[in-house]
């Protein structure tokens, strides 16, 4: 969820009413919030005020209880909600980054089981209302603490996390939250400029706060493209990683992509094989990219054939989350959904297994 999106203007502080639906008793609430200005605010209002705090909720459905957890396991949750027929869909510069998609449960309908929330990295920006929490080992997004909020907004729930979803079966229910606070600056890529080749285009991108940049050397990414090679083509995954981490893949040559930051600001979360480090900022947690890792004859020869015959097919390619590209438009591309949680599972391989 954004917390004043554009980052860097003058705060002007207002009252707003958030309506409540018509089968809830109060008929409204009156709410003092900070935002960066009225104006921007006025489309959203409008379009979510028939709309309860979470998508889900009205005031006669029974709630059931949901497990959740990020990919490693460190945290796991349970929640009581609604059956989950849809989620918001945040359009602000780092829930877009992210792929994060949004409920609104009751606090005291969320209960951690496994590990601590003053355990996941915390990051805030713009007017700091609101504090994203993700796990630092496996960049998976939990939730969003927004203590000020209104009644019925206090927290949200990135549904990406929660066990067994059907991401793909969801309604995705538009939030504008790019129209709140000043607008959101790209970060520059500063690190070396990848391979190029005619008739290509570069393309870059970062995390949500700058510490981590790329640089990708491409065909034109437009509804033309399909990717380069054997692993081409745009592709949204529904595997345990890929569904809680809300990629959408692109997968060009390896020389093609560069990685530029601290490698303290870098995490790699490493599962399964080993073969593969799916790349973030640790300070932000934004999912990068999924980065094939050097791995020298010894080690390759005490892996399973089905894990060496990878390792040689994604050594040729970098893939980059495409969400995290500077002004790449998603709508415009043929993106391509796989069910990577059955049908792309050869019969030896690791199956994930929900804590």
């Amino acid at each position: 969820m954004p917390s004043g999106d554009r980052v860097g203007g003058p705060e002007t502080s207002f009252k707003i009413e958030f309506l409540r639906p018509e089968n809830q008793s109060e008929s409204c609430l009156d709410v003092d919030l900070v935002f960066p200005s009225t104006h921007r605010l006025t489309h959203l209002l409008s379009s979510s005020r028939n709309s309860s705090p979470s998508p889900n909720m009205t005031a006669e459905e029974t709630k059931q209880t949901y497990r959740g957890n990020c990919h490693c396991g460190a945290f796991v949750y349970e929640v009581r909600l609604p059956e989950i027929k849809s989620a918001f869909d945040c359009n602000c510069s780092i829930c877009s980054k992210k792929g994060a998609l949004w409920v609104m449960p009751a606090p005291e309908d969320f209960k951690v089981v496994k590990g601590a929330a003053s355990d996941l990295s915390s990051y805030n920006f713009g007017s700091g209302n609101m504090t994203h929490k993700f796990c630092g080992n496996c960049a998976t997004e939990i939730m969003v603490d927004f203590p000020n909020g209104p009644p019925g907004m206090k927290l949200g729930l990135n549904v990406r996390s929660i066990q067994d979803l059907d991401i793909f079966a969801l309604e995705k229910k538009p939030f504008d939250g790019a129209s709140l606070g000043d607008r959101y600056t790209p970060h520059a890529h500063t690190g070396p400029k990848p391979a190029e080749f005619e008739g290509g285009k570069a393309y870059t991108g970062s995390c949500h706060c700058g510490d981590v940049t790329f640089a990708v050397f491409s065909n034109p990414m437009d509804e033309t493209w399909v990717g380069e090679g054997l692993m081409g083509g745009i592709v949204e995954c529904n595997c345990s990683i890929c569904a809680r981490n809300g990629y959408v893949w692109i997968k060009p040559p390896a020389e093609q992509v560069v990685l530029a930051g601290d490698e303290d600001k870098i995490g790699r979360h490493v599962f399964n094989y080993g073969i593969l480090a799916k790349t973030f900022c640790k300070t932000c947690g934004v999912p990068l990219t999924n980065e094939c890792r050097s791995l020298s004859d010894e080690e390759l020869a005490g892996m399973a054939e089905i894990a060496q015959y990878y390792h040689k097919l994604c050594k040729q390619v970098h893939p980059v989350n495409a969400r995290v590209i500077d002004g790449l438009d998603l709508t415009r591309l043929k993106i391509r959904q796989v069910n990577g949680a059955g049908d792309l599972k050869p019969a030896d391989t690791n199956p994930y297994v929900n804590p």
